[in-house]
């Protein structure tokens, strides 16, 4: 390798390889503005994963958004697994909004290969009981206005301060429902931080060591039943641009 050939060659800036025509318009959230893009990208053996986030911040009302489009699909077999406008909401001092967008031809809790699906997944850890209570009332208020079918669980495998988790499930790539959800979820946060107060010195550690740590250890397993290989590595990579900014 020459100086030339090294100034003249190396790693100039592409593009993120996205399609703006698959994303979906960001809720009306005043003021936002675009405060970075990024990409993390990994190849292993038959599958590639990519993830293209941004990162939103409105000055005008102390919200900051990430945003997640990613493709983590097998090359041989065909099984992806796509996550479509999952996002993440903060104000600093409340509880942070997650929103989890998968449409996917494998079944994420069996496992298989099943027709495509579109799940939606919507949680509010951290949250005090009147903030869970305010949110979810107002989340499933709008679910149903919208004639979408859902559930309130509480997934065993998260910790105790993560609190319920709403799921939507539909057949098909089902983007609408992901978008009426998006902005259900703003809606249902807004009236968290109109009708609560925010704590000086919120803690965020210990969503964000348990989404860096043991969400990508767990979900590096569950890809790998899927049959589809994400190092533990690539998962935490991405994970921390999630939610290492809070």
């Amino acid at each position: 390798m020459n100086e030339k050939d090294f100034l003249e060659k190396y790693l100039w800036p592409s593009g993120d390889r996205l399609d703006r025509a698959f994303t979906l318009r960001l809720p009306d959230i005043k003021g936002l503005k675009n405060c970075g893009d990024f990409i993390v990208q990994c190849e292993h053996e038959d599958t590639f994963s990519t993830n293209i986030l941004t990162k939103y911040e409105s000055e005008t009302l102390g919200i900051r958004l990430i945003e997640l489009y990613k493709n983590t699909q097998n090359k041989v077999s065909g099984l992806f697994v796509r996550l479509v406008g999952t996002m993440n909401i903060v104000k600093i001092g409340y509880p942070r909004v997650s929103l989890d967008a998968p449409v996917s031809n494998v079944n994420l809790f069996t496992q298989q290969r099943s027709d495509i699906t579109t799940r939606t997944f919507v949680s509010l850890p951290q949250a005090t009981p009147e903030q869970s209570r305010i949110f979810f009332e107002q989340l499933t208020k709008d679910a149903r206005a919208a004639g979408i079918s859902f559930q309130e669980r509480h997934l065993d495998f998260l910790p105790a301060f993560w609190g319920s988790t709403f799921q939507a499930e539909s057949d098909g790539a089902n983007l609408d429902m992901i978008h009426k959800l998006r902005d259900g979820a703003w809606n249902a946060y807004n009236l968290v931080l109109d009708r609560t107060k925010g704590k000086a010195n919120f803690d965020y550690r210990p969503i964000q060591e348990n989404i860096i740590f043991a969400s990508s250890g767990r979900e590096h397993l569950m890809f790998q039943k899927m049959g589809l290989s994400v190092p533990v590595e690539a998962q935490a990579a991405f994970f921390s641009v999630m939610v290492a900014g809070l």
